[in-house]
């Protein structure tokens, strides 16, 4: 029975994230990124790494941590938008003991 509920889930997320709206984090403003967040619950955000500026993002960004259950806890991270190069987005994130680890 648990491993029809774990497939499910995992189903249930694969589904949502081949649903979820991707967007160029640079082509929009702070507040568009929030606002699409907000229409769809959770999008896929393209951007430049902030460790390797040269290397480019894929990443999905929630509203809710519910959309984290099974991969992390919600935590801040920045993305760079048109108009804020730290635009403050929740992001689903895994803790290593030593904080979260999402290096972007």
């Amino acid at each position: 029975m648990k491993k029809i509920i774990i497939l499910a889930a995992i189903g249930l997320f694969s589904t949502n994230a081949v649903a979820m709206s991707r967007h160029d984090s640079q082509s929009l403003t702070c507040s568009a990124v929030h606002e699409k967040m907000a229409q769809d619950g959770a999008v896929v955000l393209r951007h430049p790494s902030h460790a390797h500026p040269d290397m480019m993002m894929y990443d999905r960004y929630v509203t809710n941590s519910v959309a984290c259950i099974g991969q992390g806890a919600m935590g801040t991270v920045s993305v760079p938008t048109q108009d804020d190069p730290n635009c403050k987005v929740k992001a689903c994130v895994f803790a290593t003991g030593k904080g979260p680890n999402k290096n972007h």
